[in-house]
């Protein structure tokens, strides 16, 4: 697996809490991840692990090796998150999350924005300069898409699902509807360290 520090951004920092793989992370991420596509080696750095050392949310790489994007740069992997966020939206939890989005338009664009300025950074500058010379509909993807690949031109709400949002918030360390997802999501991890049964 790649070293998150090969894929230093260009002109910015990343977080300071987003750390490179360990050992044993490959076979936590192949249990967590079970029948998702996902794929481990596209995995750039752990943006936040649980108390008990485990990923939470992954830096996926945006752009595979075979050069296709992959506009999703933060990926939900934590079981106890993804389960509760999957609560949230069968209580319909989402249609809250757009309303509120809906009365804050400007500072999601930013979010959305910042998303796409931070995932086109990741990307070696060799590899930028052959997509967008030789693919810029995908380029364009890459630059110009929010969070998840959500195209947020002409001022789009919708965010899609709360395993999407999550992720990005947990990923970026801020969100506009942070209070919102902490107060609907509760607390960010289990207690009882449930992924150290697989391991």
């Amino acid at each position: 697996m790649a070293e998150a520090a090969e894929f230093k951004p260009e002109g910015i920092s990343p977080p300071a809490f987003w750390n490179a793989l360990k050992e044993g992370d490959a076979a936590a991420l192949a249990v967590q991840n079970k029948g998702r596509a996902f794929g481990e080696a596209d995995v750039l750095a752990v943006a936040r692990r649980c108390r008990f050392g485990f990923p939470q949310v992954v830096v996926s790489a945006p752009l595979s090796r075979g050069m296709k994007p992959f506009p999703t740069l933060f990926w939900l992997t934590c079981p106890f998150l993804k389960r509760r966020c999957g609560e949230l939206e069968s209580m319909q939890k989402i249609a809250e999350l757009e309303k509120l989005f809906a009365s804050m338009p400007d500072d999601v664009a930013r979010y959305h924005a910042d998303y796409a300025a931070l995932r086109l950074s990741l990307i070696p500058d060799g590899a930028k300069r052959a997509l967008e010379r030789e693919n810029p509909a995908m380029f364009a993807v890459l630059a110009e898409s929010g969070v998840g690949g959500i195209n947020y031109s002409g001022g789009c709400c919708a965010p899609k699902c709360l395993h999407l949002q999550t992720a990005a918030w947990l990923g970026m360390g801020a969100h506009p509807a942070a209070a919102w997802l902490e107060a609907e999501i509760g607390p960010l991890e289990c207690s009882s360290g449930f992924c150290s049964a697989f391991n």
